[in-house]
């Protein structure tokens, strides 16, 4: 059984039901339910309730994403009945990168589309106060949601740059605005810790990584997503038994500290573990590693590896094979672990640290030197109706005949939207990147309109794919190895300057067409 003692919070809110003022603790299992994990909650006047996946995915977002839902729903019908098409990009990388890695497109796809709204969620949203004077018609409309636009994405994996779409999406405005949220805050925290993994992968030459990371993750859910995320970014497995079972990802696992010092001394503790489990590693830095590791070869106890967490790991690791070779345990792995980063990790290897396998925790699932990825989700065009003849005002009773007016085939007049405010520039309209590649080494890509035609001497290969539309997943998608082997695969075709750890280009290896680029300076000069 783990207690969680959950941090008050208080809800001060006119108008709320008496039970919702009255409640102190808002404590939701869903995460330690999906980990079959006993959990007590203390200190709550209220029942715990679970929370769905699909209830998460519609009610974990922001208020003004519902505001603005009601807002579009009712507003004159070239705004209402339009299809927007969004696009997800970043706007600077995190700090020390030069390309970033997507990851993520498979829980926003799946969450996109079991999008939902239940009674008990209408009643709270028609409860607050911006709702007050919203028509039962807006409600009628969520309980009935049903995202039925397309999904384009780059492959999960791709290797990017940016002001690139990740993502592009197209649907009547409300079901491409309300899923806002949802999008960016998946994404950009698998991104970010892809990115994260391929830095570190790339650093160790080819000597594998694990991600042990997941206790010092934001969370258990944080935990999991980010083991999918590193193995992604080129990590050979992680320690998250919970990933190794959804996910297909091999485990590992060593010992802890606590487990030699709960017995009498560390030779009993090798003893019984290297017994039970032939294929573990044995954790030498409890009290002294050296004297350690001769304990181990003195008592003729033969482990796969051992592994060494703290000290000095260069001289370490130097020492250490050393005495492992004389005794004729060549075949014996080192693991260094310890808050190791890509900046330590190529120390070591440059230095030439004798060193087989890196487990990497803290800094990998929290991107500790950069914890946040900007991804930004914008309107790049509209496609519009043609004027209504009639009253402009579409505040219907009849939510059948509201719900009409979306049509998942309905293609109107694309209309171009650009932002324009400083530093958060945006390019206009739906786009493509085609990626070109001179002596199997990316040379460059070109941002284009979608619809424009492209030199194809160059052999480039466009990158968004269509993974979704009308609302249905297009195919089965790839398999965590898959999308791993891809990675790697981008990761051989960069540039050496690219995968410099200490040195970001001044700019990077991105091109806009010019029928993008004249359409660009065309609205602008039109705005002003």
């Amino acid at each position: 059984m783990t207690i969680i003692e959950t941090q008050s919070h208080y809800l001060i809110q006119e108008n709320l039901s008496p039970h919702l003022c009255k409640q102190k603790i808002l404590f939701h299992k869903d995460i330690f339910e999906q980990l079959s994990i006993d959990i007590d909650i203390i200190s709550m006047e209220i029942p715990s309730r679970s929370l769905g996946e699909s209830e998460c995915t519609s009610f974990c977002t922001d208020l003004y994403q519902l505001t603005m839902a009601a807002a579009y729903y009712f507003s004159p019908n070239q705004i209402s009945r339009s299809r927007g098409i969004f696009e997800m990009f970043v706007r600077k990388l995190p700090l020390n990168r030069s390309y970033i890695v997507a990851a993520g497109l498979e829980q926003a796809l799946h969450s996109i589309l079991s999008m939902k709204f239940s009674d008990e969620q209408i009643s709270y949203i028609r409860s607050l106060e911006p709702f007050k004077n919203v028509d039962e018609d807006f409600f009628d409309y969520l309980r009935a949601f049903k995202f039925t636009g397309t999904i384009w994405a780059v492959p999960e994996g791709t290797i990017l740059f940016p002001h690139e779409p990740l993502l592009r999406i197209e649907a009547p405005m409300i079901e491409a605005q309300i899923v806002e949220t949802c999008v960016l805050s998946i994404i950009n925290y698998q991104s970010l810790i892809a990115t994260k993994a391929s830095r570190i992968v790339n650093a160790a030459s080819g000597r594998p990584v694990i991600e042990f990371g997941s206790r010092r993750a934001h969370g258990p859910q944080a935990g999991f997503l980010a083991s999918r995320a590193s193995f992604i970014g080129g990590c050979i497995g992680t320690s998250n038994i919970h990933a190794g079972l959804k996910l297909g990802i091999p485990v590992f696992g060593t010992m802890a500290h606590s487990f030699i010092m709960s017995f009498e001394n560390e030779v009993e503790a090798f003893q019984q573990f290297n017994h039970l489990i032939p294929s573990g590693f044995l954790l030498v830095d409890t009290y002294d590693s050296i004297r350690a590791v001769k304990k181990i070869i003195q008592a003729k106890i033969h482990p796969t590896g051992i592994r060494l967490d703290s000290g000095d790991l260069f001289q370490l690791s130097i020492d250490v094979r050393k005495i492992l070779d004389r005794a004729g345990y060549s075949s014996t792995k080192i693991m260094a672990s310890g808050d190791l980063n890509e900046f330590l990790i190529n120390d070591l290897i440059n230095r030439g640290a004798p060193i087989d396998w890196f487990a990497v925790g803290t800094e990998l699932v929290t991107s500790r030197d950069d914890p946040a990825m900007n991804g930004v989700y914008k309107l790049v065009a509209m496609r519009v109706p043609p004027s209504p003849s009639s009253s402009s005002s579409l505040v219907m009773s009849n939510n059948k005949a509201k719900a009409d007016n979306y049509d998942a085939d309905y293609v109107g007049g694309l209309v171009y939207k650009i932002k324009t405010s400083p530093g958060k520039k945006s390019y206009p309209g739906p786009k493509q990147i085609h990626r070109i590649f001179l002596n199997n080494s990316l040379e460059f890509d070109l941002v284009t309109l979608e619809d424009e035609d492209v030199d194809d001497s160059n052999n480039s290969i466009p990158l968004l794919r269509k993974y979704a539309e009308k609302g249905e997943i297009l195919g089965e998608l790839p398999s965590i190895h898959t999308l791993q082997e891809f990675h790697l695969q981008q990761l051989n075709t960069l540039p050496s300057k690219l995968k410099d750890l200490y040195r970001v280009p001044e700019t990077f290896p991105v091109k806009f067409s010019k029928k993008l680029v004249t359409l660009l300076n065309k609205i602008i000069q039109k705005n002003v």
